[in-house]
């Protein structure tokens, strides 16, 4: 699943998708400031690895979201305190979870 749209999302953001548990996941995890982190669960247990998630992002306030193959999933948003089911996980459903960046204007 995450092969499906690594694509369709470096078009609008900066992507790395490393498999987790492992030491690339652990030196992402570190080493980035991410927005939003898309956990593939299909094969793991949501309920063991969600809380290890948001210990992990916590300090960063990112999105984080979880789905499988199957569709569907649930969302965290770390930064506003929310949480809720996500119906889509398209590219488009997880890019509109994320504000985009703001920019000022400074005077020379």
């Amino acid at each position: 699943m995450m092969r499906t749209l690594e694509g369709p999302l470096s078009d609008a953001a900066q992507v790395s998708a490393v498999p987790f548990p492992s030491a690339a996941f652990e030196r992402a995890a570190d080493e980035m400031r991410p927005h939003l982190v898309v956990i593939d669960i299909t094969y793991l247990s949501e309920d063991r690895v969600r809380p290890l998630m948001m210990e992990q992002f916590a300090e960063v306030g990112s999105v984080l979201v979880f789905t499988s193959e199957g569709g569907g999933g649930w969302m965290d948003d770390l930064g506003a305190r929310v949480s809720g089911p996500l119906e889509s996980h398209s590219a488009d459903a997880l890019l509109s979870l994320i504000a985009p960046p703001t920019l000022s204007v400074v005077p020379a």
